[in-house]
């Protein structure tokens, strides 16, 4: 496969103890050490309107905490943008209320329920926000979902490289006792502003190839790499790092039968 090239013009958080940008990057740099058990409160999404902020779940809260932090201060933050939203499970919690529901006597199910059940709920919800018709992409690969996000990304911007994009990664922590079969421990959600021909100088500029094959996915040290396993999304950690420390590195996503190789080029 080609490479494919993309710039990174800003990122945004959202995770326990990772709750925005600025302060992961001082975790991220080594000058903060992370705190695996720090409380997590899923933000009220300020861009959505009262009505839909209520029936918001906390996946969508998550997806939307670590969106608002991306395009804080940025020029793009109000134009409309194309947008890839990556999950691996989506809204857990309100599969597990549909599931139990089914199962009662009489069957008891809301059609609020089923609204944020689908799979991309969240972009739908990220489009009212901003009264925005552009397009948008939900996707799911499993533990692979963000470098399948970003490796979509890439693709659309290939393609049309005159408007930006939006990539957003999200999961929540899966409740019992669908737990036993996916366990994901915490939230964690990441956003990033794309582009090819960004007007700003961007933060890294990065090179993505498919490898076919099976390759290990690169890894972290410590609380940070409990973290990259505890939830799909948590996999961009690595990324994210470099991001944070301003290196040029290389790295693997994915690894599943065919992996994703990023080449970072710091700004």
């Amino acid at each position: 496969m080609t490479a494919l090239s993309l710039q990174v013009q800003a990122v945004g958080l959202s995770a326990p103890g990772l709750e925005n940008w600025a302060q992961a990057r001082q975790t991220l740099q080594g000058e903060a050490s992370y705190c695996g058990a720090a409380d997590y409160q899923f933000p009220a999404p300020s861009k959505l309107p009262a009505n839909e902020r209520r029936r918001s779940t906390p996946l969508t809260r998550l997806a939307f905490a670590a969106c608002e932090d991306a395009l804080q201060g940025q020029q793009d933050s109000g134009a409309s943008m194309r947008s890839v939203f990556a999950s691996c499970s989506g809204d857990m919690d309100v599969i597990n209320s549909i599931c139990r529901g089914l199962c009662a006597n009489p069957i008891a199910l809301s059609p609020m329920q089923f609204h944020n059940s689908v799979h991309n709920a969240p972009a739908g919800y990220w489009s009212i926000a901003g009264s925005d018709h552009s397009a948008s992409t939900s996707i799911s690969a499993y533990d692979a979902s963000f470098a399948a996000g970003l490796l979509e990304s890439a693709l659309q911007l290939h393609d049309d490289p005159s408007q930006a994009l939006l990539l957003v990664c999200y999961d929540v922590a899966t409740p019992a006792p669908l737990h036993a079969a996916r366990p994901v421990s915490l939230p964690f959600a990441s956003a990033w502003l794309l582009g090819a021909n960004m007007r700003q100088k961007p933060l890294a500029q990065l090179q993505l190839r498919s490898e076919p094959g099976d390759l290990a996915e690169t890894v972290l040290e410590g609380e940070l790499e409990k973290l990259r396993l505890q939830n799909p999304a948590a996999r961009a950690l690595p990324l994210l790092q470099l991001l944070a420390q301003g290196q040029t590195g290389e790295l693997i996503l994915g690894g599943n039968r065919s992996a994703l190789r990023v080449t970072v080029a710091a700004s």
